[in-house]
């Protein structure tokens, strides 16, 4: 850090000279960057900013006018301050300049004895030398510091835990939603350092983006002191490391931060080409358990466990469908498919197994769980829960469901069944209660039709059972599908549609026979109904 005007007078080649500050006084702590000798009335080429001006006095010499003119010229070049040595141009500075000083915020100093300025220069530039030495061995040594946490691989929290030590400070690494992601709390109680941290954050950028509006509510402090740097390349910014106290040396913590930002990025990207890699090896597992490729079950496993499965009593095949949106580009239902296949290996292990999980095509994850002692069922069945949790409120994985095939005692024989359950799954969301698990038992006739959805034979019989009062709904604005489809469900049951539907008696009995005369049936019977039903699910399956 550059030393303060204050720092220099105290230095004993100006000390010697009994420094007197007649002006500027507040202004002591401003850094001093050089030393600067000059008796010429206008230095306005030859300054850059941050000098202390050292002088005879021959400028001020005049007094009056041009005297007020030089001190306005050093404050307009943002000198660090002028000190005037009287006695060989001036005897003593004019009282008003103090006033002019103070008003101009320029520290003017004279001296009482005279001193060496060859000296001055000396230990100002000495101490500045000294000071830029420390910074590059600073620079240096933090340099190696998170290059040896790169290649040894370090976790987010060594590297936050590194970044607060060199600092000693606390350091908190958020995301954009201000959840705490890694912390280090030195010395401070973990406790106080993330009370209401999401709240502090922000108040923390309000005041940064507007520092001149009202003070906060009281219990509300502004903490303006903070230094945040963000994580991520350019939009792919994905948190930010934040210091939460005031530090002077700003230059050193911000490349402190700005280090560790870098090697946190550097270590979320290894993890993501890792984790895309076993991904892949995955995929490929599966895939050849599925085409046949291996067929010994020692192979199977040799494999398996080398990807990280751990072996259970039996496997269960299991498949994860969410459905296509409308305008869904290819990058975010790409981003929407790493999300489920994430949330499924988690559950996997929350519930005490493990999973050879893959994305098999658009909107499907597929999977083999080593189910853990409880059995079958109740995994699968613990499994779904934390999956719908993990994924309530994600974007594009709304509307999910699962379907699940026999289990087996090997691998080989659970991966045949993922066809199955690929099937169930695709079925499930056609199904009216999403968000859950099915089996080929729940789907049964809707998972005919579900196979069968794209034959042109099956959408004409579709459109002959229903396709008379689809017109008729659309052109007279009535939800007479809504009556059927409640009747149907009722088993024909008109005491059961009249509750469902909320109808009164007469009015649903007229309804009813329009239904029939726009449909040209008799809904008393069952087999209309069961063709009925089945093109609905024709509908629904589409």
């Amino acid at each position: 850090m550059q030393p303060t005007v204050r720092e220099v007078l105290q230095l004993s080649a100006l000390a010697a000279g009994r420094p007197c500050v007649v002006g500027g006084r507040d202004h002591l702590d401003r850094p001093v960057r050089w030393v600067h000798i000059s008796d010429l009335p206008d230095l306005t080429d030859l300054l850059e900013g941050g000098e202390l001006v050292l002088t005879t006095g021959l400028p001020l010499a005049e007094g009056g006018p041009r005297a007020e003119a030089y001190l306005s010229m050093l404050a307009a070049q943002d000198v660090a301050g002028v000190v005037v040595e009287p006695g060989t141009h001036i005897e003593e500075l004019p009282a008003h300049l103090g006033a002019l000083a103070d008003s101009l915020s320029l520290p003017v100093v004279t001296l009482t004895d005279r001193i060496r300025f060859v000296e001055v220069t000396q230990q100002v530039h000495r101490l500045l030398v000294a000071e830029q030495y420390e910074e590059v061995e600073f620079a240096r040594t933090t340099h190696e510091v998170f290059t040896s946490l790169n290649l040894a691989g370090a976790s987010t929290t060594d590297i936050v835990t590194r970044a607060a030590q060199t600092l000693g400070a606390p350091l908190v690494l958020e995301d954009l939603s201000r959840h705490v992601l890694a912390f280090c709390a030195l010395d401070t109680s973990t406790t106080a350092l993330l009370h209401r941290w999401a709240e502090r954050s922000r108040l923390h950028d309000a005041a940064t983006d507007h520092p001149a509006t009202d003070p906060p509510a009281t219990g509300q402090a502004v903490t303006s002191a903070w230094t945040a740097v963000p994580v991520g390349v350019g939009s792919e910014r994905w948190g930010r490391l934040v210091l939460p106290a005031q530090t002077r040396e700003t230059s050193r913590v911000r490349m402190v931060l700005e280090r560790a930002a870098q090697s946190l990025q550097l270590h979320r990207m290894i993890q993501q080409e890792r984790e895309a890699l076993v991904v892949q090896a995955l995929g490929g597992l599966l895939d050849d358990l599925l085409s046949g490729r291996v067929t010994e079950e020692d192979e199977a496993m040799a494999r398996a466990t080398a990807l990280g499965l751990i072996p259970g009593s039996r496997y269960a095949p299991l498949s994860v469908r969410i459905p296509r949106r409308p305008g869904t580009d290819a990058l975010a239902q790409g981003e929407a498919d790493r999300r489920l296949l994430t949330a499924v290996r988690q559950a996997a292990t929350a519930v005490g197994g493990s999973a050879i999980a893959s994305i098999r095509r658009e909107g499907t994850v597929s999977a083999v769980i080593a189910c853990s002692s409880k059995g079958a069922d109740p995994t699968l069945e613990s499994l779904c829960r934390g999956l719908a949790e993990r994924l309530a409120g994600r974007g594009g994985t709304q509307g999910w469901a699962a379907g699940t095939a026999p289990s087996a005692t090997g691998l080989i024989g659970a991966a045949h069944g993922l066809t199955e359950a690929e099937h169930v799954a695709d079925v499930g969301l056609t199904m009216p209660e999403p968000h859950r698990l099915y089996r080929s038992t729940d789907v049964r006739l809707r998972g005919l039709v579900a196979l069968l959805r794209d034959d042109h034979r099956l959408q004409a019989f579709a459109e002959t059972e229903l396709g008379r009062l689809l017109d008729h709904d659309a052109r007279t604005g009535e939800n007479l599908l809504a009556v059927l489809r409640a009747h149907l469900e009722c088993a024909g049951s008109k005491t059961g549609t009249a509750r469902r539907t909320g109808l009164s008696r007469p009015t649903l009995y007229s309804r009813l026979r329009t239904l029939e005369r726009v449909l040209g049936v008799s809904l008393e019977s069952a087999e209309s109904r069961t063709s009925l039903h089945t093109a609905l699910m024709v509908i629904d399956a589409r």
